[in-house]
C-alpha cells in the first residue's frame, strides 16, 4: 500500500490551483495524493509531504482548462470556493477539477451532488456568494482630499477578488480602494484600467486622515437621511440584525459614532 503525498499549499485560490497543477502532474495517482492548506494542516503519520509555492502561471493554466472544460459556472464554483474557510476546501476543489476532466461533458460536474467532494464545493460557493453579495451593499466609500475613494471591510472569508469586478464596473470613472483589513489586501482600481490586488503594507496609514473638503458635510447628511427615515414606533432590533448582523456595521457610515 502506498503512502499519501500531501501537497501543501497556500490559502489562496493561486496557491491551490498550483497544488492542483502540482498534484496532478506529480503522476502519483489521485487516490494517492492529497491537497491541504498549510494553514489548516495536521501532520499525519506515514503521510509524505510537499511544499507547494504559488505559481501564477501554473494557476492560470489550471484555470484557464476549468473555464474551457468545466464551464463558467465550473469555474465560479472553485473560485468562491476557495474563498471560504475550511479545511476540505483545498482536496474538494481538486477531485471536482479531476472529476470534470474525466467526465465526457465536464460541464456535469458541478450537478454530481452525490460525491461528497463536489457537494461540499457547492456549498462553500453559496456561502461564498452569499457573503460576497451581502459586502456589495455594505461597502461605504470615503472620499480623500486626493479624490481617491477609499473604503474599509471586513468580510468573514476572502471574497475582495470576488467583489472587485462588480465596482469596477459600476465605477470605472473613479479611482479607488477597497481595503480588506482583516487579511491586509487591497482591491486598487484607477480611472479606466483593470483594478489589481495588492498588499495593504504599501499604504500609508496616515492616508486616510485627510477627507475632501466636503466628505464630513455629506457623511453627516447621510446619518440625517438614514435617521430620518427610521419609524421609531416599529424598531425592531433583532429583525434588523439579521438583516445587517452587527459584524458589518464597525466599517458602515450610518453607525459610525461621531468623535
Amino acid at each position: 500500500m502506498e503512502n499519501t503525498t500531501i501537497f501543501l499549499c497556500e490559502d489562496s485560490l493561486d496557491g491551490i490551483l498550483t497544488g492542483v497543477y502540482d498534484a496532478w502532474d506529480s503522476r502519483l495517482g489521485h487516490k494517492n495524493v492529497r491537497l491541504e492548506t498549510r494553514a489548516e494542516s495536521n501532520l499525519e503519520l506515514f503521510c509524505e509531504y510537499r511544499d507547494v509555492e504559488r505559481d501564477l502561471a501554473k494557476a492560470e493554466k489550471v484555470l484557464n482548462t476549468v473555464r474551457k472544460r468545466m464551464g463558467e459556472e465550473g469555474e465560479e464554483a472553485v473560485c468562491y470556493a476557495a474563498a471560504c474557510t475550511d479545511r476540505r476546501k483545498a482536496d474538494a476543489i481538486y477531485r471536482i477539477i479531476v472529476l470534470g476532466l474525466h467526465l465526457k461533458n465536464g460541464r456535469d460536474a458541478v450537478n454530481c451532488l452525490q460525491n461528497e467532494d463536489v457537494a461540499l464545493v457547492m456549498k462553500l460557493r453559496q456561502k461564498a456568494w452569499h457573503e460576497a453579495h451581502r459586502m456589495m451593499g455594505f461597502v461605504r466609500f470615503e472620499e480623500l482630499q486626493n479624490g481617491i475613494l477609499y473604503s474599509q471591510i471586513q468580510p468573514a472569508y476572502d471574497v475582495l477578488s470576488l467583489m472587485a469586478p462588480h465596482f469596477e464596473d459600476r465605477y470605472r470613472q473613479e479611482n479607488w480602494i477597497i481595503h480588506d483589513i482583516r487579511r491586509r489586501q487591497m482591491a486598487i482600481h484607477r480611472k479606466e484600467y483593470p483594478w489589481v490586488l495588492a498588499d495593504a503594507e504599501m499604504l500609508n496609514p496616515d492616508y486616510k486622515k485627510y477627507y475632501s473638503d466636503q466628505e464630513d458635510e455629506f457623511q453627516q447628511l447621510w446619518k440625517s437621511f438614514c435617521k430620518s427615515i427610521a419609524i421609531e414606533e416599529r424598531r425592531n432590533p433583532r429583525c434588523q440584525q439579521s438583516l445587517l448582523p452587527l459584524r458589518f456595521r464597525s466599517c458602515m457610515t450610518e453607525f459610525i459614532v461621531d468623535k
